[in-house]
């Protein structure tokens, strides 16, 4: 990863501009399968931040972040990322956290950190304004991902960095000792995801979707994590995952409740391993403007 050169800051985040594109697919259409308001949403996502928190705040750090920065933070969930930046940029920098959902975001709001209920799908940010945009298993479930990835590289202030992580399931079977019935069960969820609209293989195409963004310096972290069956916990992120989807994957036929049982039990026995899919983090930067730019 390249030493990082301190990025232009702005002045402060303005309220986000609510322009409509409204031909872009929406997280809360009905076609968007995990329910923000199902009842136990905040634990599934605190089993996922427990996981990738500690290497998205590690990259950041490594871009450059630092105290004056201005950033956002795109589908903040129960936004322990956004709290994280805002430490680091202290009170001259800024970070707004953006979701269509804010109820977990609300209570967190400071003279640092902003809240806003935002639809990265319809809505647009302000062009040429952060210093750091960061969006984290978020774009894989967006039908129009491209388009918004875009959007999000025009929010970038010269010299900033774009950094997007999101899953490819290529490790999403994997499990010691082998069994089939969590195959059969992950495999059902990644049918039932994809039926709408989800890509489960979207993490492995963004070295090559920044490059074409005319992003400079792009990199690329990926890990596989492991995670030890509790016999008390499970695995709560694919438990709660499955939990979730469980009436969806039932009703088009993809597993059986026997299927499902199963696959719970598999997940409170302590022998087992499970590995997570890939977390592909890629990072690249906004050109800076040179002096002959700055002169013309």
């Amino acid at each position: 990863m390249p030493e990082a050169e301190r990025p232009r800051h702005g002045r402060g985040l303005p309220e986000v501009p609510l322009s409509d594109t409204t031909s872009r697919p929406s997280a809360t259409d009905p076609g968007y399968v995990l329910d923000p308001a199902w009842h136990a949403e905040r634990e599934r996502l605190t089993s996922l931040t427990g996981l990738y928190d500690g290497t998205t705040l590690r990259l950041a750090d490594q871009l450059g972040l630092t105290a004056g920065w201005q950033c956002v933070d795109v589908g903040a969930g129960t936004g322990t990322v956004a709290q994280r930046l805002a430490d680091r940029v202290g009170p001259t920098g800024r970070v707004l956290a953006i979701d269509t959902d804010t109820r977990f975001l609300a209570p967190l709001a400071s003279e640092v950190l902003s809240v806003q209920t935002h639809d990265i799908t319809t809505q647009l940010l302000p062009e040429g304004q952060f210093d750091l945009v960061h969006a984290r298993l978020l774009l894989e479930h967006l039908p129009g991902r491209d388009q918004v990835l875009r959007h999000l590289a025009s929010a970038l202030a010269p010299g900033g960095w774009l950094l997007i992580e999101d899953f490819d399931w290529a490790t999403a079977a994997v499990i010691d000792p082998p069994a089939p019935v969590h195959q059969r069960v992950t495999q059902a969820c990644g049918r039932l995801l994809q039926a709408h609209g989800y890509d489960p293989h979207y993490g492995r195409r963004l070295p090559r979707s920044l490059r074409e963004l005319g992003l400079t310096d792009v990199g690329t972290h990926a890990v596989a994590e492991q995670v030890d069956a509790d016999p008390v916990h499970g695995v709560p992120q694919w438990e709660l995952l499955i939990h979730q989807l469980s009436p969806g994957m039932l009703a088009a036929g993809l597993v059986t409740q026997v299927d499902l049982d199963a696959f719970t039990d598999l997940l409170h026995d302590g022998r087992t391993v499970v590995f997570a899919p890939l977390m592909v983090s890629c990072w690249g930067r906004q050109p800076p403007v040179s002096a002959d730019d700055g002169m013309r």
